[in-house]
């Protein structure tokens, strides 16, 4: 990783040295715009993600806020190099004769020295380095070594989780539970219930449904003992009919799997709740009763 790092750095300081060469050779303002150029290549190669990916993203409105903010943002970077670069040569009084396309060829250089440190197909890959060396930054200022462990497994959990909002919002369950048991080889159930529980904002529904599957799932259960994973999962599910319908038959499936986690279950009060919003006969409604005779059995007596 710190390889890649270095790599990356290098390629970013010829990006930036370039237009800053310009300046100082007394090049016309002219040249400018080629530079801008570049920059904007550098990020729709490096950050593929970050661009319209598809014919209708191209004709949103917001595509091209985003374009646009962008193209501003590189064109201050660039003629702030190139005004240093002039700068200095005004104040210095240096004569500095660069051959014609020397400053461009260097600029243009950073790109392909950039896809030594992150390959074509690597989605985010940039970011993911600068997340590794901010995560090594932070454990290594901080003195309790196991608060530094937690925020690098948490970040990589954020990592790995990040497929799952890209899933279309009618995946189904099976789908997504195939992606969740892959997940869970790499992660600690615990660790993988809090990235996807990060994720919640403004989610979807085919995240929403990862999070009550892996909120249900007895491994889960059994690791956050306590932290009650499927009042949660119910939480999130809301009033959302096959989503509820979901959480039920998943949790009556847990319950029969293991009678311990009643504890951490919505209690009856709860689930005759949410059970009232819904017509007796629908799916919904028959999945929480269901759950309900299942929860009154498990229930402690007086």
């Amino acid at each position: 990783m710190t390889l890649r790092l270095r790599i990356l750095q290098m390629a970013t300081a010829c990006l930036y040295v370039g237009p800053l060469l310009a300046g100082m050779g007394g090049y016309g303002w002219a040249v400018v715009p080629v530079f801008i150029a570049i920059f904007l290549l550098w990020l729709i190669v490096l950050r593929p993600q970050e661009w319209p990916q598809t014919a209708a993203d191209w004709q949103s409105p917001d595509s091209w806020l985003a374009i646009a903010t962008r193209a501003v943002v590189q064109t201050l970077l660039v003629v702030i190099c190139f005004g240093v670069g002039r700068g200095l040569a005004g104040v210095a009084g240096l004569s500095v004769t660069l051959p014609f396309m020397g400053p461009i060829f260097l600029s243009l250089l950073a790109i392909p020295i950039a896809r030594l440190a992150c390959p074509p197909g690597q989605s985010a890959a940039i970011n993911a380095f600068l997340d590794d060396a901010l995560t090594e930054v932070e454990a290594a200022a901080t003195p309790d070594a196991e608060a530094g462990r937690r925020a690098a497994a948490r970040l990589f959990a954020a990592r790995l989780t990040e497929p799952l909002t890209e899933l279309r919002p009618d995946t189904e369950a099976s789908v997504i539970d195939g992606h969740l048991a892959a997940l869970r080889g790499h992660l600690e159930p615990e660790v993988l219930l809090d990235a996807l529980h990060d994720r919640l904002v403004d989610a979807g529904p085919a995240l929403r449904r990862a999070f009550i599957l892996q909120a249900t799932d007895p491994l889960t259960v059994e690791a956050c003992q306590g932290r009650a994973a499927p009042v949660q999962a119910m939480q999130v599910a809301g009033d959302d009919p096959a989503l509820l319908e979901l959480f039920a038959e998943r949790c009556a499936l847990l319950l029969d799997q293991n009678a311990d986690a009643w504890g951490d279950c919505p209690n009856e009060t709860a689930l005759d709740a949410a059970r009232a919003r819904f017509p007796e006969q629908s799916g919904v409604g028959a999945a929480l009763r269901a759950l309900i005779q299942r929860n009154r059995a498990l229930a402690p007596l007086a």
